[in-house]
């Protein structure tokens, strides 16, 4: 590398003097960006990762942005005040390295609508197509690069400033070691001669996280655990929902912030079948409720108790339901064969296929690959790999 490197910063003091030799550069000025910008455009390759606060705010954004190339470290503050327009497009034309790309790139889109142009290799999804057991960063960078990486800053609230040196530290780390992990990774797959169901991956990865998220408001109240409660708790799980989304939206937190789903549908089926007992001990949240937020509460409350059973939620639609239904016995089958295969390339049944893929796939029966990915949403890798299995099983036409 060559030129001076950007102005390096104390992520305590905004006029320290330069560093040497630091861990990692903080570029959080619109002259060490315009630097690192200039430094990006002369490599291919680039270690990438991102912190965001989804665990301390409703508003979720991108809060730091970690890049490793040609040695060196960077941790980006895009909270610091300046464009990010130019950085960001040098950015998209690298390959990126990512550990677990799906939510960076879900994160980037959301906060700046970065996309990826170039190819993007997934250090977790290389390590899944290699059958690892253990598939996290910490895991393959002690696997790979003989380090422990600490988990001391997982949890931090990352929209705070100013950030602590062992925050930075902690954010740099992440992408640190990530050109060497991938290299490693690389060198298995092309042994395995995987590198083609890797890329697929990818490839899938990238093209999924820029998909619009889905906003269906009159089903996102239909949270986990409540697929087996009567119209009649579904009505009050509805309205509890509401409360608890306005009171995130009203303090920026996230909605477990304040109430997990299953103290949601333990006072949705409470309050469903006695609304004049007792609270009773398993509710001992409902004391960390109080004054307006009680008062919203209540009146919540009250709304689900007045709606007339005509207005009860139904069970959800499920089209599937309409169509030929596979007998137990055929998924079984298949589910079997998955393992099987999946037991002689020595990775994960599930990551060949759910039991949602192979039922589907019992249900329409596919004669060729094509048909394989059009009913089940497979790769092709998949698809080529079961194929077998579903011609060969008992009762297939």
């Amino acid at each position: 590398m060559t030129g001076p490197g950007p102005v390096l910063r104390d992520p305590m003091e905004k006029n320290a003097n330069l560093k040497t030799d630091p861990q990692y550069t903080y570029v959080d000025n619109t002259e060490s960006l315009a630097q690192l910008t200039e430094m990006l455009a002369t490599t291919s390759r680039v270690g990438l990762d991102t912190e965001a606060d989804s665990l301390h705010h409703y508003f979720e954004k991108v809060c730091l942005i970690q890049l490793s190339f040609s040695g060196s470290n960077y941790v980006v503050d895009p909270l610091a005040g300046f464009s990010l327009t130019e950085f960001l497009e040098v950015l998209s034309r690298k390959e990126l390295i990512l550990q677990g790309a799906d939510y960076d790139l879900r994160m980037l889109k959301k906060s700046f609508e970065f996309r990826p142009k170039a190819s993007v290799f997934d250090t977790m999804l290389a390590a899944q197509v290699l059958g690892y057991e253990k598939i996290g960063l910490a895991a393959l960078a002690e696997k790979f690069c003989g380090v422990m990486l600490s988990k001391a800053g997982q949890k931090s609230d990352w929209a705070r400033r100013p950030l602590s040196a062992k925050q930075l530290d902690y954010a740099s780390d992440d992408t640190k070691y990530l050109e060497a992990i991938a290299d490693a990774l690389a060198r298995s797959l092309q042994e395995l001669g995987r590198l083609d169901w890797h890329r697929e991956c990818c490839e899938r990865v990238v093209e999924t996280s820029g998909l619009e998220a889905k906003n269906d408001a009159k089903e996102a109240w239909r949270i986990k655990g409540s697929s087996g409660l009567s119209p009649k708790e579904l009505a009050f799980v509805r309205e509890i929902w509401k409360w608890r989304d306005d009171e995130a939206r009203r303090r920026d937190r996230p909605p477990f912030m304040v109430l997990l789903n299953e103290d949601l549908i333990a006072l949705a089926r409470w309050r469903a079948g006695s609304p004049d007992g007792p609270i009773p001990p398993e509710l001992k949240f409902m004391k960390r409720i109080t004054g307006e937020n009680l008062l919203r509460l209540e009146s919540t409350i009250r709304v689900a108790e007045n709606l007339p059973a005509s207005e009860w939620p139904g069970a959800p639609a499920r089209v599937w339901s309409r169509v030929k239904q596979p007998s137990p016995e055929k998924v079984e089958a298949l589910l079997a064969a998955c393992k099987a295969i999946a037991g002689k390339l020595k990775i994960e049944p599930c990551f060949l296929a759910s039991r949602a893929t192979l039922t589907a796939m019992a249900r329409h029966e596919p004669r060729s690959i094509e048909k394989v990915m059009e009913v089940s949403g497979m790769m092709r890798w998949q698809a080529e790999l079961i194929l077998t299995a579903i011609l060969n099983v008992p009762g297939n036409s």
